[in-house]
């Protein structure tokens, strides 16, 4: 079976000995025009592009396939202790990486970014960004605005939006940015990573957007892994909760350009960049407005459909958010067990929210 390339016009062939016949690989993944099949033990097959056109234009990746097993496969064979674990030593990665800075948003190799939900209704319908902006206007006149205008906002309340956006410039940093369960890579025995897979939106992004990406779960297990995921993260994160809310008002916003709820979120954030609103008061955002709750949760279900990672197949989907549990405040202490028992308390809590939703 030839391995083609269609972006630079090769054909290779796979390496002597390993079998690419329909009974040695198992597909283990289906996204719109994406394709990921599992080849033996060893190799995985990633097969993009129109699939299913007569011509068939694709072309396969043929890579070595990292050890272990996702965080989806195991989740809950997994001890609570080793979540907990595993959360830090993810956070630990994250840390790394935000080393690397750059002065715009783009790829390691200089390209423009995936949208990732940036946008979740943007201009390009191609999936990307539609530049590699630097400075918040150029990020917000270009992202932004237009997808705002289109939604029937006024100018006046996009005016309002612009100025309670989380600072962007300066503040680029190198992350991975689609950290769910099918992403990370672990040992289940012992407990630790064994590496993190599918870098196709790592590149340089906001700060605090890698933030807010992780407060959204596509799956239930997702939702208590983002959950952990976030709570041992958002500290050394600049701007996390104020990003984290002003992502979620804009995606509102733009699916309903009349919500209420919005509104209330936009006066919590100029209230918070006035003084008169606390950082507590910003992370328990989604409980203000509780009058409101048949809105977010017909949100929340149109937001399970756009992020579901399943495609076409299999369940649903399911919408999970931290925003949702931000009342579970998580007590500061130095002390890494305290620490651990404390998440371990807020953790029960949350699994009783979720069975009482």
């Amino acid at each position: 079976m030839p391995i083609s390339s269609t972006r630079c016009g090769l054909l290779t062939t796979p390496p002597l000995g390993i079998d690419l016949s329909d009974r040695n690989r198992k597909e283990i993944y289906l996204h719109t025009d994406r394709v990921i099949e599992k080849v033996g033990n060893r190799y995985i097959l990633k097969t993009t592009g129109n699939t299913l056109s007569p011509n068939r234009r694709h072309h396969n990746i043929l890579e070595g396939r990292v050890p272990g097993y996702t965080l989806a496969d195991c989740w809950q064979e997994l001890s609570l202790g080793a979540k907990l674990d595993i959360a830090q030593e993810i956070v630990n990665y994250m840390l790394q990486l935000s080393r690397f800075t750059n002065w715009r948003m783009e790829t390691v190799s200089g390209k423009r970014l995936p949208n990732n939900c940036f946008n979740p209704r943007p201009r390009d319908s191609r999936g990307y960004l539609s530049g590699r902006w630097s400075t918040d206007d150029d990020i917000f006149n270009n992202e932004f605005y237009p997808s705002l205008r289109r939604a029937g906002l006024s100018r006046e309340t996009i005016r309002r939006i612009r100025r309670t956006m989380a600072p962007c410039w300066g503040q680029m940093v190198l992350t991975h940015c689609d950290l769910f369960v099918g992403n990370v890579m672990v040992d289940p025995k012992r407990g630790v990573i064994t590496g993190i897979i599918d870098w196709k939106s790592g590149g340089y992004w906001p700060e605090w957007f890698q933030y807010a990406r992780i407060t959204h779960g596509c799956s239930k297990d997702d939702g208590e892994w983002k959950w952990m995921l976030s709570r041992a993260s958002r500290d050394y994160i600049r701007h996390a909760e104020h990003g984290r809310v002003w992502w979620g008002m804009v995606q509102t916003f733009l699916y309903e350009p009349d919500s209420a709820e919005a509104m209330v979120w936009l006066g919590l954030l100029l209230g918070y960049l006035n003084g008169r609103v606390s950082r507590a008061t910003l992370e328990r955002y989604q409980g203000i407005g509780e009058h409101l709750r048949e809105q977010t949760q017909q949100r929340n279900r149109d937001m399970a459909r756009m992020l579901s990672n399943r495609g076409g197949r299999g369940v649903e989907g399911y919408y999970s958010t931290v925003l949702g549990y931000g009342t579970f405040e998580q007590r500061r202490d130095t002390h890494q067990q305290r620490h651990k028992l404390d998440l371990s308390k807020q953790l029960r809590q949350f699994q009783s929210h979720e069975a009482g939703s």
